[in-house]
This record gives C-alpha cells, structure tokens and sequence, in this order.
C-alpha cells in the first residue's frame, strides 16, 4: 500500500523512485561496486588505481558471489500481452476502473478467501482538500445550472442529476467540518495458475465475484509487466489507475476486519478470538435451534454444552439430557435437577407402551395418538430383533394393535386418559400365539424372562416435572445403549408435543444412534420436526466418520442452524473441510486450536471462539479426570466429617436424655417420698420416734418432722376411699432411685447414672426401710 501525492513534481517523483530502486538493488546486491567494497577496507585505503587485471580478477570473484537476488529470483520469465509466465506459473493481473455509490464493511473479504493463488494491492494517495473544495464548488454551480433550466423548460426532472448534486453537496459539508478526506485509490489483482485454460477460469470467478458489488475490473493487456509489480511488496504503482473516494469507502476496504457475532439478548458462549468482542447469541433467533457439536475426545465438547446448558436455565429453558458417561450429575444436582439412571439394577423403568397425552393437543383425531405410537414402536423392535422381513413386518404390526386390544385401547378409542397401557410382555404373549411370530416372541422374551428382564416390560416411573432431567446410561451393556436412548428420546419426545414450551434436548455421543439405520431415521425425524414445538436438539459426537458415512447424518448436519466446531484430528479435519466449507485458514485454526477453541457457526455467520467460564462454572461442569478426583476426594471427606459431626450430636443428645430422664426420676420418687411421709403423718402418733437406717455401710435416712397442717379435706376423701399401702410406695422409690448394677463384662466402665451419681451423691435419695405396718 503506498501512500504519494499526485501533485509531486515530476523531477521529484522520479528522484524518489531511483533511490527507492538504488535501495533494493543495495539489498539484493545489484550494482555493487567493487572499488565501493575495498574502499571499506582499511588496507586498500590508498590512492593507487587498480590495474585492469586486479579489476578483472575481482569482477569474476563478484559473480562467484551468491546473492538474495539469486535465491528469490525465478528461472524464467516470459512477457506477454496477455499474461505473464514466471517458471511453470501463469500470471494475469486486473484493474478496479468502476466503483458503486456504496460499499459495505469488509467487503474484500470474500475476495481475499477466494481459493486462488493471488496477490491483491490497494494504494492509496492523498488530495488536497482545498483544491478538491474549488472544484466541488464550481461542479455544485454547474449541476444547480441545469436543474434550473430544465425546470424553465418544463422538461421531467432527471433523477441522476439530482442525485449527483445531493452526493457533492453532501461530500462538501463532510470535506468543510472535518469529518472527511478525499483520497485516490487503486485497486490491482493479479491472479496465478498453472494452467492458461484455469487461469480464464480463475479470471472468470474473480470478475464475477467483483462484478456482483458493483466493481468493474479490467485485464492490463500490453502492460502485464507493470502490473505484475505493482501488485509486488515494493510499493510500485505502475498502472496508475486511480478513483477519488473519501475515508469512509475506503475504510470499508480494509481487508483484516473481522466479524462479530453479539446481539442485544441471549447467553454468552465464549470471547471472539479476532477482536475480543462477546460471542453473546440466542440460537431460537435461528431458523430452527438445533445444534451440532463436533470435536475430538477432550477439546472441551461437554464443558461447553454443560455450560450452555447451566446458562440457559436462568430464561426459564427446560433440558433434557440423554447423558452415557454419567457427566451431567454434578450439573444436576447443583440446579437441583431430576437424575434418573437406567439400567438393569436401577429401579426406575420406562414402558415403550406408554401412550402421549396427545400430538397436537385437543386437536388430536381418534387413533392419531395410538397410531403414532405404533409408528414408534415399529422403529423399536427393529432395533431388537435386527433386520426383518416384509412379512414378519406385517405380523408386528398387527400383532401390536392386538396388544392394545387386549387394554381396550383400539384405533377407534376416543378418550384414552386414565387407560392402563400394556407391556412388553404382553406383546411377547400375543406373538406366541400367532402364526409366524413364535421366533420374534423367543427374541424378545430375553427382555422379560431373560438377562435383559425388567428394563423395559414393566409399568413406567419416571417424571419429567422438574426443568432439568438427566438420563444416564453409563451402567447399560453396550448392546443396550441404542434401545435405551431410543426408549428414552421416545418417552422426551411424547412430554414435548403434549405442551408447547421453550426446551432443549442434549444427546451426547449421538453415534450410539447414527450407526443404526431405524434410530438414525427416527432421530432425524425428531430434528425436523423440533422447530415446530419450540426444541432446540443438540448432537454431540467425536466421530465425525459416522456422521459422514450414515444417510442420516449429513441431513442433520444441514438441519442445524448452530455448529460449534472445536479442536480437530487430522484424520477428520478433511470431512468437515468439505461439509462446512471451510478454508485453508479454518482447516489449520482447527488443527491448532486448544482446550475450547474452535469455529462457532450461527446461520450464515461464523467468528473464531474461545469458550469461557467462571471459576465457580468450571467448578460445576469440568470434565478434567484431576478435577474430577478431587471433587469425588472433597465430596468423600465432606461426607466423613458430616458423619462424625452426627454421631457426635446423637451421642449428646443422648447424655442429655439420659440426665433428663435421672432427673425426672429424681423428682417423681422425691414426690412419692412426700406423698407416702404425709399419709404415715396421720396414721402414727405425734411422739413417734423418727426411722433411721442402721445397715452396714448404708446413709442415714432423711428424716421428716410433721408440722401442724390443716388437713386438706380433698387429700382426706381421696385417702379415705382409695388406701395405698405405704410399704408398696417405699418398694416403688427403691426401684427408681436405684441405679442398675454394671455388667459383668466390663467392669472397669461405669454407666452415664453411676457417673452422675458419683459426682452428685447428694441429689439422690438413698432407699427407704419399710415402715411398720
């Protein structure tokens, strides 16, 4: 790109080329002289002229010399009227002689990814705005000149005219405020190819892509030469074929302006690595939301998913996720998500029987539903008992609606809510009564009476209420893994045409269903028909092969509005070069991308990405075996110490139980002692002698002095009616105040009352001789 003034002298102009071209010819090593190169050494330092032989020995030695010229110069070149020809390469360079009013940004990128070998150069020359004012002011004058007359003569206003006087009196007010600078610009294109009939081809394509904006180009016959340099990084601009433009337009030339993909809504997906901006996108904006996600085993495929997912529950999206390598529980659990694991220990069951509430709601027709889910099951069976034959497909088929049948669920059965569907097992019944379905009832009876028993012939429990549900498969036996995913999208499926909501469905490692030909059908029925229900499904898949080789897979490829292509394998990079389109430059950013970085595709927009989350995200979703280990090593001693801290709590509780409990037993034998000292108070004398205990080693007994008391004459009539023996109350305060003798098998340990005791003696009683009688 060079920058010069057109209103340079002539003499100048020159002067300054020859010292640019004495510069490069110093760099490449042209037309050193050898007097110039011993006058740099000291020792030749003298007025002594070289002989002619020393002249001519050294002028041999110079073209001994290897020189950079040498290296990058070519075998040979041939010029021609039409082209070039440098060694076995054909070269023919274009000129821009025509421009459009306008131009968008960025538009050369197309050209610059052109797939041709090309060299393109912009050059760029100053005006001088007051020169430019004079004349925009002098052709204003002219164009208001001949609106005028026309108008006098009252011939039809012309539309060109006009709007050729509003652009210059637009562009004067733009050059008088500052806001604009007139430029001259050249544009050269100079196109290479092996082949003269390519390079007409190549020519073709270069001249209809510039003739689509607009942009009318010409080939330079007869000074091919001088346009092959000017398009050379030596700032040569030999064509001289220029149009005045003001920055804006020229600014919209820029060839490294990158796009970006941010919008007013959505959930942000990671940084754009061109300009940094925010990758932030709502993939319901997109003709349909479906998703594909293709990446080699650890680029970061469910790190992103996960973090969609985590991103998207905060606008009221509900997600499904069918996940085989159990790494959505940590997510699950942390939104407070329904975990549902299926396999053959597990207790929850899911009955392909089962009937959806409706397919499109109250507008259901009598037998649609039961009709669809017959269509579903027909994909089913195929999966279990492999290929079959039109026949045996025919037996199938009715012997499924016997099935029904025998549920009174018929095609003419108008209200099916509150029916009890039937069960695999009730279908291996029918087939075995049924000529030429004994050998598919053996097949499947593995199902109900064999190994496979109890997955999928019993009555369904599961719930889909809560906005997240993740269905694990990991535990399945990997000939069951296709069945039960397609068991479960089934089951997902039937939920979401019942009622019309915003949800996402994530099938992770998608080749499970691609490699059979019913489940790959069944799945890409289920994408074409997600838009219309408000799903957006997102495939997740390493093996780019089974996607390509499939029938199903490139159409549910090109069923995706949204691909996110993340780190790739050489061996597959090829594959998704030729499906996506990609260019060279796409093909290596894949290759060398690291751990979350790749090619987002929305639409007809695609921006370099860099997936980014928070730290306490990345605590959530990270899939990294280390950072798993350690979460599962935090979680365990989590779980210990929580643990402990129970057991510590109930043996507190305990100790506090039991001195309660003493304590209350303390208080309800102090009560009896009382209530047996005031009834002995009115059967004995006044001047009885006070009972003292005088057994060995036993305390004195309390004693109790009687006070004159007015009797209490409900206490008397209680007295008076129900007499209780005083020796059978002091039996009574015995038994409870004593404490239980220590076991025999561990003597040295004393019980939370003998410890009690021991350190309160003084709030028990000691026990209570009987009384006379």
């Amino acid at each position: 790109m060079a920058h010069e003034s057109p209103g340079m002298p002539a003499q100048q102009h020159v002067k300054m080329m020859q010292v640019m071209l004495a510069a490069f010819d110093d760099l490449l090593g042209l037309n050193l002289s050898f007097e110039k190169t011993l006058k740099g050494k000291k020792k030749y330092l003298t007025k002594r002229e070289l002989t002619t032989e020393e002249k001519k020995a050294l002028l041999q030695y110079e073209e001994g010399l290897q020189k950079t010229l040498d290296i990058i110069a070519p075998a040979a070149m041939q010029v021609k009227p039409n082209e070039l020809i440098l060694n076995d390469l054909h070269a023919r360079t274009l000129y821009a002689i025509n421009w459009p009013n306008y131009v968008y940004p960025n538009w050369l990128s197309e050209e610059i990814n052109f797939d041709a070998h090309m060299l393109i150069s912009i050059f760029l020359y100053p005006a001088d705005n007051k020169a430019i004012m004079k004349m925009l002011r002098k052709k204003v004058t002219e164009m208001r000149s001949s609106v005028r007359m026309l108008e006098q003569r009252g011939i039809v206003r012309d539309p060109t005219l006009e709007a050729a006087l509003q652009d210059a009196e637009e562009l004067r007010n733009l050059l008088a405020r500052g806001r604009e600078k007139l430029l001259q610009l050249g544009l050269y294109v100079t196109l290479y190819s092996d082949d003269e009939k390519k390079l007409k081809k190549i020519q073709t394509d270069m001249e209809s892509l510039l003739g689509g904006k607009l942009i009318i180009t010409k080939p330079a016959y007869m000074q091919m030469e001088h346009g092959w340099i000017s398009t050379l990084p030596f700032c040569l601009d030999e064509l001289e074929v220029n149009r005045n433009m003001n920055t804006s337009p020229v600014g919209a030339c820029f060839p490294f302006s990158s796009s970006d993909l941010t919008d007013d809504h959505g959930i942000l997906y990671g940084i754009n690595r061109h300009n940094d901006s925010l990758v932030i996108f709502d993939r319901f904006d997109l003709p349909n939301a479906n998703a594909t996600v293709f990446a080699t085993s650890g680029a970061g495929k469910s790190f992103t998913v996960k973090l969609e997912i985590l991103r998207s529950l905060m606008f009221e999206t509900d997600v499904y996720v069918v996940d085989p390598e159990n790494e959505y529980r940590d997510l699950c659990d942390t939104v407070g998500g329904t975990y549902i694991p299926i396999s053959l220990q597990s207790s929850f069951r899911i009955n392909p029987f089962d009937l959806p509430k409706a397919v499109r709601g109250e507008e259901a027709a009598t037998g649609e539903v039961l009709r669809a889910a017959v269509i579903n099951l027909h994909g089913l069976f195929k999966l279990m008992l492999g290929t079959l034959t039109p026949a045996e497909d025919g037996i199938l088929d009715k012997a499924i609606l016997d099935t029904y049948a025998l549920k009174n669920i018929s095609l003419n059965t108008e209200d099916l809510a509150g029916v009890e569907p039937p069960v695999l097992s009730d279908l291996v019944d029918v087939l075995l009564t049924t000529d030429g379905g004994e050998n598919m009832a053996k097949t499947l009876s593995k199902f109900t009476d064999g190994s496979y028993a109890g997955l999928f012939d019993q009555p369904t429990n599961v719930e889909l209420e809560n906005q997240m549900v993740v269905f694990q498969i990991r535990d399945l036996e990997e000939q069951l893994r296709p069945i039960a995913m397609y068991v479960v999208i089934n089951l997902i499926w039937n939920r979401i045409r019942a009622q019309m909501k915003k949800r996402m469905l994530v099938i992770d490692e998608a080749w499970n269903l691609i490699q059979h030909e019913d489940s790959a059908r069944f799945l890409y029925g289920l994408i074409k028909r997600a838009r219309k229900y408000y799903l957006g499904v997102t495939t997740i898949t390493q093996d780019v092969e089974d996607f390509v080789n499939s029938p199903y897979g490139k159409p549910i490829i090109t069923n995706a509005s949204l691909q996110i292509l993340l780190k790739q394998s050489p061996s597959a990079v090829d594959n998704l070069q030729k499906i996506f389109y990609l260019t060279d430059g796409e093909k290596y950013l894949l290759l060398n991308s690291e751990v979350g970085q790749g090619i987002f595709f929305a639409g007809n927009r695609h921006v370099a990405i860099q997936v980014v989350a928070s730290p306490k995200e990345s605590e959530i979703i990270s899939t990294k075996p280390e950072e798993v280990m350690h979460k599962q090593q935090q979680r365990q001693f989590e779980q210990r110490e929580a643990k402990e801290q129970k057991k510590r709590a109930d043996a507190l509780q305990a100790e506090e139980e039991t001195q309660a409990n003493l304590e209350t037993m303390q208080q309800e034998a102090a009560t009896d002692e009382d209530f047996s000292k005031r009834e002995n108070v009115g059967q004995e004398p006044p001047n009885a002698p006070k009972q003292e205990t005088t057994s060995t080693g036993a305390k004195p007994q309390p004693t109790f002095e009687s006070k004159p008391q007015t009797p209490n004459p409900q206490l008397k009539s209680e007295s008076a009616s129900k007499r209780i023996d005083p020796r059978l109350i002091a039996n009574i305060m015995t038994r409870q105040a004593t404490p239980p003798a220590p076991k025999q098998e561990t003597p040295a340990k004393e019980t939370t009352a003998e410890k009690t005791e021991t350190e309160h003696p003084q709030e028990t009683p000691p026990p209570s001789s009987e009384p006379p009688a």
